[in-house]
């Protein structure tokens, strides 16, 4: 028997397309009456993070490290220029779709958002899944070579290989 979904895992990788495919994840969890969690992943290679470490020391590493992720953060929640844009336009979204409700009320949607950092992206999305229960991944892949990246060595095809629940996956133009 199919559980209905509760919880839908957004994986972002913080690119305009995003916007598109959060809209997809939105949808879904209207129909739905499921929650949100919006990830963004970084992806740390011990090789490039040695020579930026032996290069620049220990402390600017950390410094940039920690940059990148509190922007990463601030772009998620919409402390960002451009994020303030999109969330704009998801809002706008929400409001096309359904003008009767409060748009505080759409954005209560999003239930988490997390900012994770690790070997590999397909791992920590897969790790994410299980800790937060999520009954879904939503997330997107560029529409050119859709074939040849879930075939090949791509973070979409080792999330579906890792995954033990449904991936929906939304194709986008490469802007």
């Amino acid at each position: 028997m199919v559980e209905p979904t509760k919880n839908i895992l957004f994986a972002s990788d913080l690119s305009v397309n995003m916007k598109e495919v959060f809209e997809h994840a939105a949808t879904l969890a209207i129909c739905q009456n499921a929650n949100i969690i919006v990830l963004h992943v970084m992806e740390e290679s011990p090789r490039s993070k040695k020579r930026i470490r032996m290069a620049f020391g220990e402390k600017l590493y950390e410094n940039i490290k920690s940059d990148h992720r509190t922007g990463a953060r601030n772009i998620l929640i919409g402390k960002n220029v451009d994020a303030l844009r999109i969330r704009k336009a998801i809002t706008g979204f929400f409001e096309g779709t359904e003008p009767n409700k409060d748009t505080s009320e759409n954005n209560s949607l999003i239930s988490k958002i997390l900012v994770a950092e690790g070997r590999s992206i397909a791992d920590e999305i897969a790790s994410t899944v299980r800790e937060e229960e999520c009954n879904l991944i939503v997330m997107g892949c560029k529409r050119q070579g859709l074939l040849a990246e879930a075939m090949g060595n791509h973070v979409v095809r080792k999330v579906l290989k890792r995954s033990g629940v449904p991936v929906f996956i939304i194709p986008f133009e490469e802007e």
